[in-house]
């Protein structure tokens, strides 16, 4: 190996370990109560340095954020595997974004707080945005889904896949945060989460059919 490719493997090796610390920080306190002090303590490396891998605070979440992104396009995937009808795909799907969300909190709400985020915070192109929604995240795929749910003249062709896709995934986000991430709220309304969740995809997927 050359020194070019040995440093180049140090240097990504250095940005993973930085990775993981911030998402040890992030998972513990918080992405808004974190600071990159605490990431740089975390790693043991000076802030600066920090700095020489990523721009941000902002940018380091969203590098957190990218995995948790990725294994949960990897958990809604395997809902689809199987029998069905391109509805009842997404309908699995969704279900597993909510069990996504129960067993791995720490990382929805990684998602989330990234989606709450104005890409101009970020360093990152329009065309980045378009890679990371649409061929790394479960959009993609809702959106796939939703075309061939169009072709078996299931599911409405008179708005485009691309806002029925985008649509879907918000509403699914909404349930999760509302639902499983502030259970206290149910509890206190005396409504079951299980319930509520089962009527969100009832209405929803419903109101999508042809």
């Amino acid at each position: 190996m050359g020194i070019a490719e040995r440093k180049e493997r140090e240097k990504q090796q250095r940005r993973e370990e930085i990775i993981l610390a911030a998402e040890k920080v992030f998972f513990s306190k918080g992405f808004h109560l974190s600071t990159m002090d605490d990431i740089a303590e975390e790693v043991e490396l000076s802030k600066g340095t920090l700095y020489l891998y990523f721009k941000s605070k902002e940018d380091l979440h969203m590098a957190v954020a990218r995995t948790s992104i990725r294994l949960l396009r990897e958990v809604t995937l395997k809902a689809t595997e199987g029998g069905g009808t391109a509805l009842e795909k997404l309908g699995r799907m969704g279900r597993a974004t909510v069990e996504f969300s129960r067993t791995d909190p720490d990382r929805m709400r990684s998602i989330m707080t990234l989606e709450e985020m104005e890409p101009q915070a970020l360093s990152i192109t329009a065309g980045d945005v378009q890679d990371l929604i649409y061929k790394e995240s479960t959009v993609g795929t809702v959106m796939q889904l939703v075309e061939l749910g169009v072709k078996e003249k299931l599911i409405r062709e008179d708005v485009p896949a691309y806002l029925v896709a985008h649509t879907l995934w918000m509403t699914v986000l909404s349930v999760v945060r509302f639902v499983t991430m502030k259970p206290g709220l149910f509890e206190a309304l005396e409504l079951s989460q299980d319930q509520i969740l089962e009527s969100h995809f009832e209405l929803v997927l419903n109101g999508i059919k042809s």
